[in-house]
């Protein structure tokens, strides 16, 4: 499966994303089941291959 995990730093946010939209500074995330979580931040890394997305939450 290609599930992603969302994490700040080495704490886990989301689980089992499968989508994400950028609208400038708001992260949108879908997980497998199509909910939806908004993040205010920036997206740091993307890791395909351990399917981890790191972000930069932001006030």
């Amino acid at each position: 499966m290609c599930e992603s995990k969302v994490l700040s730093g080495n704490k886990v946010i989301f689980e089992d994303i499968v989508r994400l939209e950028v609208e400038k500074d708001l992260l949108v995330f879908y997980d497998i089941l199509g909910k939806k979580y908004e993040l205010k931040g920036k997206i740091l890394e993307i890791d395909l291959i351990a399917h981890k997305i790191k972000v930069e939450v932001l006030q």
